[in-house]
């Protein structure tokens, strides 16, 4: 065999949180295994690679000319995407610029390759400022030997999870759980800007941009930072029930620790490059905090010296250096958040200086004093938020009501992109407010020990003489009466979800097993066959009672919270606000102990969750997969005011490690892929074969691809068919249907798919047919029962979940891979 034969595998993974490596070595066992026959593949190696990465460049034949920089000026600042409220995002703005009429880049895909998808990968690439971190991609290899003929094979990784997630750990799940509630709005008025290309914008259609712009700013500036805001009062509230004993240390050790970390931020701030009179402020403004700082620290030690506005301007601290350094990273990730928050944050600290000044002659103790003043701008921020979800309320109905119409008289790719927006829009705000109504009444309940004994009289909220806990748990039980019919509504849309998944569920817990060396086992193949019409039904009904229940619910819902704020600010009069009465009283049948017996059950299993950490994933952390699959999609649109989007990010690993493949002289190129990395490989060899450019990256090497588990017909291609529709029509006979391997510049496409896999199903098959999700076979010529046309290749594993695609029962894809090494 000569050396120059070797072949290339390159692994990508899907969703499931795999780690690195994992894939590679899956995949290895699989080609490894020979069934009842002699293994394919022996003498396997793992070896570490290192693979030099550069940003890929956007433009090629097929890009659209991109916009002009703004005059004398850096491009960074000029951005105005989702900066400011209302603003359309980058890629609709730069559309604009770049002066494309609205019928080049309308149609969802064209012979030409100028479509919306091409478009935006240019955007995103353009749009990339490679991480210093990032230049060198360390790779795992597994070198390994085909039986046959003795042709070395070597399995590359392409690990893009680090690029997309957020890593492990409880906590840091539920940061994804809030990271995804504020992105699905941006990523449905991104929808929107498509939406408006495709049909060549127009009043209606700016003034859709408009609204999901306002939806998307609402949700991730006000609701998000108030909440923020009203949570850094805890921290408040937390140095008011210091003892008095160890009031004069702990104050000493804040100020000290305070002084010290201006100190270090005044060298830092002097070192950096800026002008001299910047460099000179900074340096002032921190030597003066640290100088006030130490003096505070010494003040607290001496003896005698009265700490109460020290102990006071201590827990004002505690709410203003937290707040803004979670508004500054906040800000790194969020477009248009870094101005409200920081002004929160200072209003908050303001109202509690103000208000402690007011009430120092009405309290007798310290804890009392701070924990009064810390519950009035708690009341003022809760009816800001109350105000601000009421704006978000009223924006999101017109919202909904225009996109109706909208896509009503839209073609088939504008109503599925809008049903789309509307299941985006008005989950991740049911989401948000259901996790947010939890997280209050958990810190009702935690915070409800520490108030038991403090007597107070609200604001805003109620009136009467009361304690600080019966006040809190009033304030928790009144919002409880929508956390009844949401519960209602997701506890009805879940149970419908989880009797379509059981089986599949099942699947993944205990896979079947469908065929062993012999061929298929006893009515594998019948229950593959059932479990595949089971999912395809039950997807059909679920998708249509979403469409149906999604939009009228959100309407309802929006009314009774605009009734009940109504109410509760005392707005209408007359008969308005009889009305207004009669619509807000039927949520006082639903108010109640609820929510605040599930803080008490919650408070735990959020501690419990936090202290798990790392140990998460190994035990519940399996319930992060759908957590992890929606942040991929998310993130995968996304367009981080950091400059570095994830999308742009994979891409420049994954053309790199081509790159480095091409120099390593191997004679072809398979890739495996899997999920999401489906989408990822699929996405990158068309944009570089449609811009001309894919056969100088290989050096004109043969490129197969193997997908597995593929969403790219069932999510993106429904889903975002204004982006993907070079997928075709899901209606076309086999024979008939596209994409084929050579429109994504590839020699040959395999895909196979498990009958239970709730994410990636057929690619080409239409559905019906006698041997619909059978069980794919290899026969006694050695080829799998398949159906082929042209470059394309599909079949069915068998039953199944998502994952388990490299089991030792996939045979027919080891030989199809085998097929694909030889050529």
């Amino acid at each position: 065999m000569n050396p120059d034969d070797r072949v290339a595998i390159v692994v990508v993974h899907g969703i499931a949180d795999q780690q690195p490596g994992q894939t590679v070595r899956e995949l290895a066992r699989l080609l490894c295994h020979g069934g009842g026959d002699a293994p394919r593949y022996v003498q396997g190696e793992m070896h570490d690679v290192l693979v030099p990465v550069g940003k890929l460049e956007p433009g090629g034949a097929a890009s659209q000319p991109a916009a002009p920089a703004p005059p004398g000026g850096d491009g960074r600042k000029a951005e105005t995407a989702r900066k400011r409220p209302g603003t359309p995002g980058g890629f609709y703005q730069a559309q604009r610029a770049a002066g494309v009429p609205a019928a080049d880049v309308a149609p969802a895909w064209r012979a030409d390759g100028k479509d919306l998808g091409i478009a935006l990968h240019d955007y995103l690439l353009g749009r990339l400022e490679l991480p210093e971190d990032e230049a060198l991609y360390e790779s795992t290899r597994a070198s390994l030997r085909r039986q046959a003929n003795d042709r070395p094979v070597d399995l590359y990784e392409l690990y893009w999870a680090d690029l997309s997630r957020l890593g492990t750990g409880g906590v840091r799940a539920l940061t994804a759980l809030y990271q995804l509630f504020f992105h699905l709005n941006t990523l449905a008025a991104d929808i929107v800007d498509q939406a408006s290309l495709r049909c060549g914008g127009g009043a209606r259609w700016r003034l859709q941009q408009w609204l999901h712009a306002w939806l998307a700013w609402l949700m991730k500036g006000p609701a998000a930072l108030l909440q923020l805001s009203m949570l850094l009062l805890a921290l408040f509230g937390a140095v008011a029930l210091v003892p008095a004993t160890q009031e004069a240390k702990l104050m000493a050790a804040l100020f000290a620790a305070g002084a010290i970390a201006c100190l270090a931020l005044a060298v830092l701030g002097g070192l950096r490059p800026a002008s001299r009179v910047a460099r000179g402020a900074r340096l002032a403004v921190f030597l003066a905090a640290a100088l006030a700082c130490a003096m505070m620290a010494v003040v607290a030690l001496r003896e005698g010296v009265h700490l109460l506005w020290i102990h006071y301007f201590a827990g004002v601290l505690a709410v203003v250096v937290p707040g803004i350094w979670l508004v500054r990273r906040y800000g790194t990730i969020t477009h248009g958040v870094r101005l409200l928050g920081h002004c929160l944050v200072v209003a908050s600290a303001a109202g509690l200086l103000v208000d402690g000044w007011w009430l120092l002659s009405q309290s007798t103790t310290q804890a009392e004093w701070m924990l009064t003043a810390a519950l009035n701008v708690g009341e003022c921020l809760l009816a800001t938020f109350l105000l601000a979800w009421a704006a978000f309320v009223v924006v999101q109905i017109a919202a909904l009501v225009l996109g109706l119409w909208l896509a009503g008289g839209a073609d088939d790719d504008v109503r599925r992109s809008m049903a789309t927006t509307r299941v985006a829009v008005v989950g991740s705000s049911a989401l948000f407010a259901v996790l947010s109504l939890v997280l209050w009444s958990v810190i009702g309940y935690v915070a409800g020990h520490g108030l038991a004994g403090l007597y107070y009289e609200p604001l805003l909220f109620g009136s009467g003489y009361r304690t600080a806990d019966i006040f809190l748990d009033a304030r928790v039980g009144t919002l409880g009466g929508f956390f009844t019919p949401l519960m209602i509504a997701f506890a009805a849309l879940a149970g419908a979800t989880l009797l379509m998944l059981a089986p599949s569920l099942a699947e993944e817990l205990s896979p079947t097993h469908n065929l062993d060396a012999r061929g298929p086992l006893r009515d594998a193949g019948g229950w593959s066959q059932r479990l595949g019409r089971w999912l395809d039904c039950g997807q059909r009904w679920l998708r249509a009672l979403f469409l149906a229940v999604v939009a009228p619910g959100a309407i309802l819902g929006g009314v009774l919270y605009l009734a009940f704020v109504a109410r509760e600010f005392a707005f209408p009069a007359g008969a308005a606000s009889a009305v207004v009465q009669w619509i807000a009283g039927w949520l006082d049948h639903l108010q109640g102990e609820t929510l605040v017996a599930a803080g008490k059950w919650l408070a735990g299993g959020a501690l419990t969750l936090a202290a798990l950490g790392s140990r998460f994933t190994q035990t519940v952390g399996r319930l992060r997969v759908a957590i992890d699959a929606v942040l991929d999609v998310d993130n995968y649109f996304g367009d981080p005011p950091s400059r570095r989007p994830p999308r742009a990010r994979i891409f420049s690993r994954y053309a790199s490690l081509l790159a480095y493949l091409r120099e390593c002289g191997y004679a072809r190129i398979v890739i495996v892929s899997h999920s999401q990395g489906t989408v990822i490989s699929a996405d990158l060899l068309r944009y570089l074969h449609v811009q001309g450019r894919l056969s100088g990256l290989v050096g004109g090497v043969p490129v197969a691809l193997v997908t597995v588990g593929s969403p790219l017909r069932d999510l993106y291609a429904e889903r975002f068919p204004l982006a993907y529709g070079w997928m075709g029509p899901a209606t076309a006979p086999f024979e008939a249907a596209v994409p084929s391997a050579a429109d994504i510049g590839a020699e040959q496409w395999v895909n196979a798919c498990r009958s239970g896999d709730y994410v990636g199903r057929y690619l080409w098959t239409p559905a019906g047919g006698a041997r619909h999700y059978a069980v794919a076979a290899v026969g006694a010529d050695g080829k799998v029962e398949a159906q082929r046309a042209g470059d394309r290749v599909e079949f069915c594993l068998g039953a199944g979940g998502h994952t388990h695609y490299f089991s030792n029962d996939a045979l027919a894809l080891a030989v199809e891979i085998d097929r694909l090494v030889e050529g």
